[in-house]
């Protein structure tokens, strides 16, 4: 299971760190790396969002999709957090794309 993430920014390298104390199973792998960029190729993604978190388990998820995949795979109580799945991605994806858009002011 890889999570694929901006590592140039301190939050979402923070939010890496605490998933891989979660499950041993997680890889932190930089979207720069040639290594990601490989990974997403052979899923038929070209263009690497950077505002993007990507969740590589046999198949790609992203963004809010990539947040409640890699909750489903954490310890209780934060994979309780991954029951919001099932609300509209629209909603999610809106939501995931704000904190996005302004984490850098969280470093």
């Amino acid at each position: 299971m890889h999570i694929l993430y901006d590592d140039q920014c301190k939050f979402c390298t923070k939010i890496s760190q605490w998933a891989l104390a979660q499950n041993r199973d997680f890889t932190a792998v930089s979207m720069r790396s040639p290594e990601a960029k490989a990974m997403l190729k052979h899923h038929g993604i070209q263009f690497i969002d950077l505002q993007t978190v990507y969740f590589v388990n046999n198949k790609v998820s992203v963004r809010s999709a990539a947040v409640f995949n890699i909750l489903r795979n954490t310890k209780t109580p934060w994979r309780w957090l991954s029951i919001f799945r099932f609300l509209p991605s629209k909603l999610t994806d809106f939501i995931y794309k704000w904190v996005a858009k302004n984490r850098y002011r969280w470093n």
